[in-house]
């Protein structure tokens, strides 16, 4: 055809430069672009010649979907950039557990089997898989005991949301914060460096831009920190000042499009637009000056929303996604949020304070989701 082009031989310089560009905004396109020809593999990095902690191949902006359905092996994954949805065979699903998905996108896994301890990170996108210490060097016998039945309900307590990859680009940070423990390691290491915490004092563990951070009623929002000459421990980034009730409620920490936010969930008076008195004040962590500034909008010049559920969250922005399907500045509830279920509390719009109902009743959780926000609510559910 005349006018046509083989783009197969397009000039290796102007291949790799597409190359680059493609990775640097986002992986899943980068793995695309390689297996179109064997010449703009040549010209584009291999992922699985790097090491595996390598930032400019992890797929940070895709989360996992929880599908009921599912095939064993099989898991879906939405793109909160682009609201782009796609399905990935991962063999290491036949033997291993799914323990978390980090702010990095990597999957924590751990082997079904207890007398195989070895905790892996896996890149659904890459196949790379990295090797970390066994849990044998981090959990005591008592929870290792508790391993034995990883795929009934001490999953759960097993679940290591707030796990990731430190700012140093070589460690990666292991947080069972149920059972108040934080273990740090990088690969080829023969053992976790352990940090043994209070109890219930690393709520809502959450990592972002390399950073480890949870919170805790008495201290407020906590950072590790593991710079100079003594051992990890959690240091104060912000206090706590909380309006509301403290007695009863949660903490939720937020990565919201990169900025640290903080939800403070708690039973209140009833209002004429919040007749059952469930309340979700929504602040920005400032942690220059180490204080917390009450917010009513999620930001984002086409409007943002959070699903969250009781041990993690997930913000995105709404211009990605069917038009009229999310509600800008919405706190949409996870299914393990007890009053979804047992009040039908579906969202909290922070503009006015109003309620949204599910409009049914659900239980714990819904075998088929039946929206896109059930799709992302059942994500954020342990």
């Amino acid at each position: 055809m005349a006018g046509s082009r083989n783009w197969a031989d397009l000039p290796d310089g102007p291949t790799a430069l597409i190359a680059d560009r493609v990775l640097a905004y986002d992986v899943a396109d980068y793995v695309r672009f390689r297996a179109v020809c064997l010449p703009w593999r040549r010209c584009s990095a291999d992922p699985r010649a790097h090491g595996s902690l390598d930032r400019r191949f992890h797929p940070r902006r895709w989360a996992m979907l929880r599908e009921e359905l599912a095939a064993p092996n099989r898991r879906s994954f939405l793109n909160t950039s682009t609201g782009e949805c796609v399905q990935v065979d991962l063999p290491e699903l036949h033997d291993h557990c799914v323990l978390a998905l980090t702010s990095e996108g990597l999957l924590v896994l751990v082997h079904h089997k207890p007398q195989r301890n070895t905790v892996r990170l896996l890149n659904p996108f890459t196949g790379h898989l990295t090797e970390l210490p066994p849990l044998t060097t981090l959990l005591s016998p008592h929870d290792q005991h508790m391993r034995m039945d990883l795929i009934g309900r001490f999953k759960r307590v097993l679940a290591a949301w707030g796990s990731g990859v430190a700012n140093d680009d070589s460690t990666v940070v292991l947080c069972f914060n149920t059972l108040d423990v934080l273990g740090m390691a990088k690969p080829g290491d023969d053992h976790w460096t352990l940090l043994k915490c209070q109890f219930g004092s690393m709520l809502s563990p959450l990592m972002l831009a390399g950073r480890f951070y949870c919170v805790n009623w008495h201290n407020g929002v906590m950072v590790l920190e593991t710079s100079g000459d003594q051992p990890p421990r959690l240091e104060m980034a912000s206090e706590l000042n909380l309006s509301g009730s403290l007695i009863e409620g949660s903490l939720h920490l937020v990565n919201n499009c990169g900025e640290l936010m903080l939800v403070h969930r708690w039973s209140g008076p009833l209002s004429s637009v919040n007749r059952l008195g469930y309340w979700y004040d929504a602040y920005r962590v400032d942690l220059d000056k180490r204080t917390l500034f009450p917010v009513n909008s999620l930001g984002g010049a086409t409007g943002r929303a959070v699903f969250m559920g009781m041990h993690c969250s997930l913000s995105v922005s709404i211009q990605n996604f069917p038009s009229g399907s999310i509600t800008a500045d919405t706190i949409y509830l996870g299914f393990d949020v007890a009053e979804r279920a047992g009040f039908k509390v579906g969202a909290y719009h922070l503009a006015d304070g109003s309620i949204e109902g599910t409009g049914r009743y659900e239980g714990r959780l819904v075998p088929r989701p039946h929206t896109l926000v059930d799709c992302l609510c059942l994500a954020n559910t342990v």
